[in-house]
């Protein structure tokens, strides 16, 4: 059975696959190895995963404006999520896709500002699909 859920897009683009969801705040600069995907903050409840072609759920971001940098090169790589959803808005996911689409072609959705009742939903490898143009969530399994 799909349950659907409405919140706001951020950045316009279509992503489905496997949730990844820490349930802490999250940054790319020193948390996330851009030439692997890994994450290596030692803060992370996720730290040891791969947020590579992973559908990346976090609360809110954290830390320095360099994430947006940490994130361009982490597209560079080729090392990105399918798409980021934030429960507040997370400026640095949205200027780092925002440039990655311009300098490297590699833009992802992202979205924020569902319901709780969608956060407390998901699970690590449920399958997803996201709108980031309309918000649309569904969860898929």
């Amino acid at each position: 059975m799909t349950k659907s859920f409405k919140g706001r897009g951020l950045i316009a683009g279509n992503a489905s696959g496997e949730v990844l969801l820490s349930r802490r705040a999250f940054t790319f600069a020193h948390g996330v190895e851009p030439s692997s995907g890994n994450v290596t903050d030692v803060h992370s409840d996720i730290r040891g995963e791969n947020v590579r072609e992973k559908m990346l759920f976090y609360p809110y971001g954290k830390g320095s404006t360099t994430a947006s940098a940490w994130f361009l090169e982490t597209a560079r790589q080729g090392n990105l999520p399918a798409a980021i959803v934030t429960e507040a808005t997370d400026l640095s996911a949205v200027i780092g896709s925002t440039l990655a689409k311009i300098v490297y072609g590699k833009g992802i959705p992202v979205a924020s500002s569902f319901p709780e009742e969608m956060y407390s939903s998901l699970t690590k490898g449920k399958r997803v699909s996201l709108s980031g143009a309309t918000g649309e969530l569904a969860i898929l399994d």
